[in-house]
C-alpha cells in the first residue's frame, strides 16, 4: 500500500513537469529531478516515465504489457489500462513500475495521469525462474515519438546471463519495426514489451 501511494505522489508531481512539454502528438522521456528518482527508486526495482502530448483529435490511450517466453507470446495482453482523453489539447504522463514481490513473483504497476487526476492497475505474474537469469530494460531509442496505434516504448527482459551468451537489450532495429524483426525474442528467456496506443 504504501509504494502504491509513492506511486500516486509521483504521478502528480510529473504531471506538473508535463505541462512544460511544448511538442503536440508526442511521447517523450522526462529528465527526472533527483526527488522523482528516489521515490521511483523506493517504490519499485524498475520503472518507466513517460509524457505524452495529445491534441483534441485524439480519443483515448491504452497501455499494456505483451509477454513473450522465447518469443512465443504466453498471454493475453498483461494489466491493460484505458481511458478516455477530453476532446482537446492534454498533457500527462504514463509510468510502468516493477517490483519483485519475493522470489515467484513480480508486481507490475501501471498509471495515467493529467492535470484531471490519475488512475492506475496493478497486477501479479509469476517471476521468471531459472539460475542465472539477468533482467535487462531498455527504451524506445528514438527521443520524440509520434503518437500512434502500435507504440512500443520500453521492454523489460530477463535473460541467460551465462558466461559467453549474450546480455544486450533489444536492438534499435526492433523498436523501428518490431514486426520484421521477432526473431530477436527467441534469444531471451522472458520479454514483457510495454506496448501504447493512442486512438483518434
Amino acid at each position: 500500500m504504501k509504494k502504491q501511494i509513492l506511486l500516486l505522489c509521483l504521478s502528480f508531481v510529473l504531471i506538473l513537469s508535463a505541462c512544460a512539454t511544448a511538442e503536440s502528438n508526442k511521447l517523450t522521456i522526462p529528465e527526472l529531478t533527483d526527488r522523482e528518482k528516489q521515490i521511483l527508486a523506493t517504490s519499485s526495482n524498475q520503472g518507466f516515465v513517460f509524457d505524452y502530448s495529445a491534441d483534441q483529435t485524439y480519443t483515448s490511450i491504452s497501455m499494456w504489457l505483451d509477454k513473450y517466453e522465447k518469443g512465443k507470446k504466453t498471454a493475453e495482453p498483461i494489466n491493460l489500462l484505458s481511458i478516455p482523453l477530453p476532446g482537446k489539447s492534454t498533457k500527462g504522463t504514463m509510468i510502468l513500475t516493477l517490483t519483485e514481490i519475493n522470489d515467484q513473483q513480480l508486481l507490475f504497476s501501471t498509471s495515467i495521469s493529467d492535470t484531471n487526476g490519475s488512475v492506475g492497475t496493478h497486477v501479479q505474474d509469476a517471476k521468471p525462474g531459472g539460475e542465472n537469469l539477468a533482467m535487462l530494460w531498455g527504451t524506445n531509442p528514438k527521443e520524440n515519438l509520434s503518437l500512434s496505434e502500435e507504440m512500443l516504448p520500453a521492454s523489460i527482459i530477463y535473460t541467460d546471463s551465462t558466461e559467453g551468451v549474450s546480455t544486450s537489450s533489444l536492438s534499435s532495429d526492433f523498436y523501428e519495426k518490431m514486426e520484421d524483426h521477432m526473431d530477436e525474442l527467441k534469444e531471451y528467456d522472458v520479454v514483457y514489451l510495454l506496448r501504447a496506443s493512442f486512438k483518434k
